[in-house]
């Protein structure tokens, strides 16, 4: 007959290693960390990372998982870097339509790829 202490250990650590072995990512990340990384390092490759961003979020777009925090917004701002300003928009439209709270942020970032504000034509 198993002793109650050595059930209890043999329950804990059969626990602990079925948690540790069903263990999920919460958001699709990609090569995010390095690529951001090697871009800090060296800005002059911003294109190898815009390149990267634009992979995660395809990946994670075929399956259906959620692109990290922050990333629409890094690609869309690498895209208003490379000129692009229309694709920046929907960067950052899906960052604060997956992240509400960004939204404050990326409605700037919009205004900013916009253009200049333009003034009212005056009257009279």
């Amino acid at each position: 007959m198993i002793k109650p202490v050595r059930l209890a250990l043999l329950i804990t650590a059969t626990l602990l290693v079925t948690a540790c072995a069903t263990t999920q990512k919460k958001y699709a990340w990609g090569t995010y960390d390095h690529s951001l990384y090697v871009y800090y390092k060296d800005p002059a490759t911003a294109a190898a990372l815009a390149q990267s961003l634009q992979a995660t979020i395809s990946a994670a777009e075929k399956t259906n998982a959620i692109v990290g925090p922050g990333i629409y917004a890094e690609y869309g701002y690498l895209l208003l870097q490379q000129g692009n300003p229309t694709a920046a928009i929907d960067a950052f439209r899906k960052e604060a339509s997956l992240w509400p709270e960004s939204k404050v942020f990326m409605d700037h970032m919009i205004q900013a790829a916009s253009g200049p504000p333009r003034k009212a034509a005056a009257s009279g």
